[in-house]
């Protein structure tokens, strides 16, 4: 077995701290939709407020996992990275 390249390695890093930072804003999401109904307005009001704070959720969600597909992605990266460098890490 040989090693890895530090680019590699760098990209592995990088795609693990974008990994988790999508992971963490798609659970916050994930728990502010969880209290939604504890900020629904009062009968006879405007329900908008309780939209805007959905949608401003939606939006993290939807965040988060970009996030996470684009951690996938540098961790696809650092993969080929490692395995198109001569002399680097092997699959065998």
């Amino acid at each position: 077995m040989t090693t890895v390249p530090r680019m590699g390695r760098i990209l592995d890093l990088l795609g693990l701290a974008l990994f988790l930072s999508g992971a963490a804003v798609a659970t916050r999401a994930w728990i502010g939709f969880r209290g939604l109904p504890d900020d629904l307005p009062p009968l006879g009001t405007s329900a908008m407020s309780a939209v805007a704070v959905a949608d401003g959720f939606w939006r993290l969600q939807k965040i988060g996992t970009a996030l996470m597909i684009t951690g996938v992605a540098v961790f696809v990266l650092a993969w080929w990275v490692a395995r198109r460098a001569p002399g680097t890490a092997t699959v065998e």
